[in-house]
């Protein structure tokens, strides 16, 4: 049988602001966007499928005591009520309760803060990315980006948890040097590739489009298409940000190679404004 195909749509879901230095190396320290993209997979048998959820009101909610409002000013955060992915689907026609399916690439919060809009949905994640926050104070959690006041209480009972180790299945040789992923509905639409380096158990969704191409979600694993091209790692004072900025390295070396390899994979960063550019041209948030 051959692989389903499915259709992606990126929304604009809030951004944030950092100094441009810190990403690129290159002394400007003129505030950089990031906005923060969420990726709508239209499945043609599972409906409507998130990677990520971007922000929500809920993150200021989130951060207004200490320690957790530091988040917030280290990464000052835009997004209204209007904007946020469950807003945005509603205007397509889509209703929370037909998303059973949000894959989570991480659990950061600009990532995760509007999970609790999508109640009847099951959530999937790598094993090692929700574990490796589970024994952190809100000190230590809130400085690794992690605000467990944004997971919905029952989001456990209602994970698919992805063991990369051990149910993978081959990629296309087109998406080498990446060789295996986990192929999430056993339709070949959808395969979960772990991206190591910037959190434990991050998951890049590689998705077959309608046109026989893919769009590789890659998550937190490159910040900037900019950053891909030059093959250039964050500024070193960011190290204290990733499980291991070299593993970091290794997987952003990756993803260039793949990226000069072929043109039939696209990589898509969620916090690229240049991919936002490229793809959300009418984003409200423009």
């Amino acid at each position: 049988m051959s692989p389903r195909t499915a259709r992606l749509e990126l929304l604009e879901v809030g951004h944030c602001v950092h100094p441009e230095h810190v990403v690129h190396q290159n002394r400007r320290l003129s505030p950089l966007r990031f906005p923060s993209i969420v990726a709508l997979i239209h499945h043609p048998t599972e409906g409507p499928v998130l990677f990520d959820t971007g922000y929500s009101p809920r993150f200021f909610e989130a951060t207004r005591r200490f320690p957790e409002r530091l988040y917030a000013w280290v990464t000052p955060a835009t997004i209204d009520a209007s904007h946020t992915a469950v807003a945005q689907l509603a205007l397509r026609g889509i209703r929370a309760d037909d998303v059973r399916t949000v894959i989570v690439s991480h659990f950061h919060a600009d990532h995760v803060a509007g999970l609790i809009d999508f109640p009847r949905a099951r959530f999937v994640y790598h094993r090692r990315a929700l574990s490796s926050f589970a024994s952190l104070g809100r000190i230590r959690g809130t400085a690794a980006g992690f605000l467990r006041a944004l997971l919905p209480r029952d989001l456990e009972d209602r994970a698919r948890v992805i063991h990369t180790e051990g149910e993978v299945s081959p990629l296309p040789s087109s998406c080498a040097p990446f060789a295996s992923g986990v192929d999430l509905f056993s339709d070949g639409s959808v395969h979960l590739v772990e991206l190591p380096g910037h959190v434990e158990g991050q998951l890049g969704a590689l998705v077959r489009t309608d046109d026989g191409s893919f769009d590789f979600l890659v998550a937190d694993a490159c910040w900037t298409t900019h950053a891909l091209r030059a093959r250039r790692l964050p500024h070193p004072i960011t190290r204290a940000l990733f499980a291991s900025y070299e593993r970091y390295g290794e997987t952003l070396g990756r993803l260039a190679d793949l990226r000069e390899r072929t043109r039939d994979v696209r990589i898509v960063p969620s916090h690229c404004d240049e991919v936002r550019r490229a793809r959300i041209p009418s984003s409200p948030l423009a």
